[in-house]
């Protein structure tokens, strides 16, 4: 009997250690370029001892999210929660430097990687089975599941989204950047807010798609569109060359011809569909901020941010963190479009709660739980606790 509590507790230390090694690894090669053997290698243990456990890399995306990213996430989710159920700003203010230190350069697991495993659990079946049940339930046990509605949900994901969201865009764009977001201020609002607004009797959720830049050249345009669609499909490094061109109609032959690689074409892609549609948004943040009806103009804007219209640009855009946490290229550019609307929002009008665009990190993150749970799209989005 000792013997055998002894090899169950020899193995449980083994789990813990090897999803360690995996969520280290998710932050410092990503979800999809992670090796099975460094993991193993890196945790001190043979290739075997990952193989008894794991088939192949889903599970050990698996082990990882359960031992050790997603216990990490839940604290985080969970004091948040609390707080903002109970009113609480110095609960919130705990809840914010807890996200804080599991957002530092040296934690593992950390906040940004678990948005990352959230990103590839919507490409990946196995996956999506742990983390899709492990988020619900979690917004379950605290009445704001898949299927409710009204303030309480809608309060418990915008602190979720800002939280997670806020993680992915500052792992993405690191450093003292000024597109790095501090959630803190925002999620005090949240606690500190005014009672729910009324319930609306209108659900105008017109997405004012923008036209694509054209560049003048027909494949080079061909090329973006494609890029952009199998991106938001699969994520950058399975978006392969060969789809790509399959996509646009031309050969591979030809994306070599306009190319350096496709980390090249990636980024032309990202400098011709990132900026007009990103300042559709800052223009719409713009007028909400100046309106008198600013809950109305909040609510239209979500509502909008979620239709089905935009799905492509979200996915689009979440793929590109992910990302940018492990190219220095694309995460160079996306500062760069950060930095940009800051200076234009700033040169508009002065909000000291606009200072950081923790409303950036926010809508990063209802685009994340969007693929976690389709109804969250289907909300009223009347509750905010500003105004």
């Amino acid at each position: 009997m000792a013997a055998n509590a002894r090899q169950t507790e020899r193995s449980r230390q083994t789990d813990l250690r090897v999803a360690s090694s995996a969520a280290n690894a998710v932050r410092r090669d990503g979800c999809d370029q992670m090796a099975l053997t460094r993991v193993a290698s890196d945790a001190g243990y043979s290739s075997g001892v990952i193989y008894a456990r794991c088939d192949d890399r889903s599970e050990l995306l698996v082990l990882a999210w359960e031992k050790s990213i997603w216990p990490a996430l839940r604290e985080v989710l969970e004091s948040a929660f609390r707080a903002a159920v109970d009113r609480d700003p110095s609960a919130m203010d705990a809840a914010v430097d807890l996200w804080v230190r599991h957002c530092a350069d040296d934690s593992v697991p950390d906040i940004g990687s678990a948005a990352e495993v959230i990103v590839a659990a919507r490409r990946d079946e196995t996956l999506a089975e742990v983390v899709h049940h492990d988020i619900n339930e979690l917004l379950a046990a605290y009445g704001a599941g898949p299927g409710t509605s009204g303030a309480l949900r809608e309060l418990l994901l915008l602190t979720a989204a800002t939280l997670i969201g806020s993680a992915l865009l500052n792992s993405a764009v690191g450093g003292e950047s000024s597109a790095m977001v501090n959630p803190s201020e925002l999620l005090r609002a949240f606690v500190m807010g005014a009672p729910p607004a009324p319930a609306s009797t209108e659900r105008d959720v017109t997405a004012a798609v923008v036209a694509r830049a054209r560049t003048g050249d027909d494949v080079r345009d061909a090329l973006i569109d494609a890029t952009e669609y199998v991106i938001a499909r699969s994520g950058i490094h399975r978006a392969t060359v060969s789809r790509i061109a399959r996509r646009a109609g031309v050969s591979v032959g030809a994306i070599y011809g306009l190319y350096e690689n496709k980390e090249s074409l990636v980024i032309d892609c990202v400098s011709v569909i990132h900026p007009p549609q990103a300042q559709r948004e800052l223009e719409a943040w713009v007028r909400m901020k100046v309106d008198s009806e600013f809950r109305a103009g909040m609510s239209a804007n979500l509502r909008a941010f979620l239709s089905p219209e935009l799905r492509l640009w979200r996915m689009f855009r979440i793929e590109c963190l992910v990302a940018a946490r492990h190219s220095p290229a694309l995460a160079r550019l996306l500062v760069e479009y950060g930095n940009d609307s800051m200076e234009e929002l700033t040169s508009r009008f002065k909000l000291p709660l606009l200072e950081s665009v923790p409303s950036r990190g926010t809508i990063v993150g209802l685009a994340l739980l969007d693929t976690v749970d389709p109804t969250v799209a289907r909300l009223d989005w009347c509750w905010f606790p500003i105004g």
